[in-house]
């Protein structure tokens, strides 16, 4: 017969043991809490909308296969610096292959696109179709040029690429600034050519480009989803540079672009938009045009015209640095002075 005393202790063995255990118990139930807690904040902050890693920029699926890829508004340490924001891009997805619009503006953002395109396919890359000669463009080809992918553009988009590369490595030979900037790039023009218009079909998808004479720009559309990706041609609610563009010309290349059996329009920097957004770009264009002429037939000069427009009060757009340059720049222009040197060099 066991004693009261070894009960006792058997009792308080027992006691113990059950408040460890309450207390592992407690202690686990407040971990698995806090952990739920934190997973409910992360799914709350995360944007749920298709950005990448870093969340400094977006993926959008525009229809079945046809993507976007759209970056943050922020001014880069990096690349060409007369091109500080990355261009949009886009990409188009088929059993046979990828096709890639514009490749923007360095080789690091190309291949955040690339990780994109890889994470919903392994199919090659089969052309890479530049819209314009920017470096907010075209910096990047070199990553798809690696992979073998033949890259697209006129004859004079190709020999603007060129020229603005021999260009940056003159000014990067007399400045640690560009050997910094341009750390890595390798400038890697087209290396197929097409006049005016051309159709590429592939994996049962069409895709034509066309290029709007006399602008240097190219359009990339795909008739059966009526999208159209239209480089730096249009932007959607940022101000744009005139760089060597005829302002009329452009004008008149937006009526074409919208006249286009299209509903979706990709714009070179802002959202992907339609017919409306591509009309109030024209609009702005036609405005500014209109603005600035009226004063020079007033005998304004070039800084009273400044003085008078800047700020544009009623276009609240990303990239209000560029508003000056630009009125410079069409100013000058409707001078007959021609494109000023903000324009890409020769």
């Amino acid at each position: 017969m066991r004693s009261v005393q070894d009960i006792g202790v058997r009792k308080s063995i027992w006691t113990s043991e059950v408040a460890r255990l309450t207390t592992a118990l407690k202690a686990r139930h407040r971990l698995i809490t806090a952990g739920a807690l934190v997973v409910a904040v992360c799914l709350a902050l995360w944007p749920g909308d298709g950005r990448g890693a870093g969340w400094q920029y977006q993926v959008r699926e525009l229809k079945p296969g046809v993507f976007a890829w759209i970056p943050d508004d922020i001014i880069e340490a990096d690349g060409d610096p007369q091109y500080e924001r990355a261009g949009n891009a886009g990409f188009v997805i088929t059993p046979e292959g990828a096709v890639v619009i514009n490749a923007t503006n360095s080789p690091f953002h190309a291949r955040e696109v690339l990780y994109e395109i890889r994470h919903r396919t392994q199919a090659p890359i089969r052309y890479l179709i530049d819209t314009g000669s920017a470096s907010d463009e075209t910096l990047g080809n070199q990553v798809f040029g690696d992979l073998q992918a033949s890259i697209l553009a006129t004859p004079r988009i190709q020999a603007q690429i060129r020229d603005r590369g021999q260009a940056l490595l003159r000014q990067e030979r007399g400045s640690e600034e560009f050997q910094r900037r341009l750390r890595g790039v390798h400038i890697t023009p087209p290396n197929q050519t097409f006049d005016s218009t051309d159709t590429l079909t592939l994996g049962g998808q069409s895709v034509r480009v066309l290029a709007f004479a006399g602008l240097d720009a190219v359009a990339v559309q795909l008739p059966a989803v009526r999208v159209v990706f239209l480089g730096d041609l249009f932007n959607n609610r940022y101000f744009p540079k005139l760089d060597s563009r005829d302002v009329q010309r452009w004008i008149e290349a937006l009526r074409e672009a919208e006249a286009l059996d299209a509903d979706v329009y990709v714009p070179g920097h802002g959202d992907p938009g339609g017919k409306e957004q591509v009309r109030e770009f024209r609009e702005f264009l036609e405005w500014l045009t209109r603005e600035i002429q009226t004063r020079q037939t007033a005998g304004k000069t070039l800084e009273q015209t400044k003085a008078e427009l800047i700020p544009l009060q009623s276009y609240a757009w990303h990239g209000g640095e560029l508003q000056a340059a630009l009125v410079e720049d069409v100013y000058q222009q409707l001078a007959g002075r021609g494109p000023t040197p903000s324009g890409p060099p020769r």
